[in-house]
């Protein structure tokens, strides 16, 4: 009995023994895979890998559309309204020269008659001057023709009463015939001098019925009042049978196609637009209206830069013009059209900016520090920001090709702590 249970207690120790042993064993034996694990162990990041690119400098900014010419109709004549064009009423349509109304035109139509009379009248005064400085030509050359005579005589016969050949009594008529003959041409030569001031005043005579004849014309013409371009008529505010004064206001059109946006923008941002130098070629320009589904887009241009800040915003108004040509397609899709009042979004294409980095803009930490994947180490990289927008940054300088830039969200992140990436 005491045998039997002592073989059990040193097979029992064997066992243990033995036990303890393949333990040891097999712990030295084991792979150093949780070793190498811990020297590899990180925060599992994403990253992004950055391109740099050439962009245009966008600049984005608000403002109202409004006509770039716009106008108030009035009347320049009195008179009553006998037509009106269909298309004159809130919201229509008109060509360049159309008729918008029409002004009773007879009194106007007789005093044009009146006044072409006039001229006719004016000639024919200037015609009979004319011939009456014919005639008076003539009579001067018979009366000088009278005073050589008269001269003539006068001579022969102071000769003969120097021979006591005649008497005085006849020597005396010839003096007499003589002096009358004189008078008569320096009469002759006086109404010649005046035929000239007479051709003036006749003359100024001629102008005045002219001018009045255009006059009467250009009121004549201002009875019809015609679309001066093609237009949207804002305004309509007269009827038919209605009478007018002059100076009085009938309606209101703008020039269909052509808007003007004033935007205004930080004075810093003047930096990105191209040096142009000249009226009508600034940068080109996007505009949108989102009030639709989906939105309006318009192509425009930067038309020029105004001279003052604005004193409450302290921005510059800057003006950009949309030209949309009114088509039969904008005439029957009214809602695609741009409009008065739209408030609209304007992006500015700026100057080519070359080799930035744009990244998504909760990637800058700090203000200015992007965080770098760097052989397995996060690395605090120190960058430019060239321009900040709502969603994105543009970063000039700091960042490199192909550099990793760290996208999960760290807490607690300090250089040259292991990450891994995912």
């Amino acid at each position: 009995m005491k045998k039997g249970a002592l073989f059990k207690t040193v097979r029992v120790v064997v066992v243990l023994l033995v036990s303890v042993a393949i333990a040891v064993v097999l712990v030295q034996l084991r792979p150093r895979a949780e070793k190498q694990a811990r020297t590899s162990n990180g925060r599992l990041v994403e990253v992004l890998r950055t391109r740099p690119q050439s962009l245009p400098m966008i600049v984005d900014a608000y403002g109202t559309v409004a006509p770039r010419e716009a106008l108030k109709l009035v009347a320049e004549v009195r008179g009553q309204v006998v037509a009106m064009h269909p298309a004159f009423i809130e919201g229509g349509f008109v060509r360049s020269g159309e008729v918008l109304l029409t002004i009773d035109p007879r009194d106007y139509e007789l005093a044009v008659r009146r006044a072409k009379v006039g001229v006719r009248q004016a000639r024919a005064e200037l015609d009979r001057l004319a011939q009456d400085i014919l005639n008076i030509k003539a009579s001067l050359a018979l009366a000088a023709s009278d005073v050589d005579l008269a001269l003539a005589e006068v001579k022969r016969l102071k000769k003969l009463a120097g021979r006591d050949m005649t008497s005085q009594s006849v020597l005396d008529k010839a003096d007499r015939q003589y002096l009358t003959s004189r008078e008569r041409l320096q009469a002759l030569e006086n109404q010649m001098a005046l035929t000239a001031t007479s051709r003036i005043r006749l003359e100024s005579q001629l102008d005045m019925a002219e001018v009045a004849v255009e006059q009467a014309m250009l009121n004549l013409e201002r009875c019809r009042i015609e679309a001066p371009f093609d237009a949207w008529v804002t305004e309509k505010a007269v009827e038919t049978g209605q009478h007018l004064t002059v100076g009085q206001a009938v309606g209101g059109v703008y020039r269909a196609g052509a808007f003007d946006i004033d935007v205004k923008i930080p004075v810093g941002d003047l930096a990105w637009f191209p040096d142009t130098g000249r009226a009508g070629e600034g940068p080109p320009a996007r505009v949108q209206y989102t009030g639709t589904t989906p939105p309006r887009l318009w192509n425009g241009r930067v038309a020029r830069v105004k001279a003052a800040l604005d004193p409450t915003t302290r921005t510059l108004p800057v003006v950009v013009e949309v030209d949309e040509p009114a088509t039969s397609d904008s005439l029957v899709h009214a809602a695609d059209r741009m409009k008065p009042g739209m408030f609209v979004t304007v992006s500015i294409q700026g100057r080519q900016v070359e080799n930035v980095h744009r990244l998504p803009r909760h990637l800058v930490h700090d203000g200015d520090t992007i965080y770098l994947a760097d052989d397995l180490q996060l690395r605090v990289q120190p960058v430019t920001i060239l321009r900040r927008f709502k969603e994105t940054v543009l970063v000039s300088d700091g960042l490199s090709d192909g550099d990793l830039v760290i996208t999960t969200p760290l807490s607690g992140a300090v250089p040259g702590m292991r990450v891994r990436i995912e």
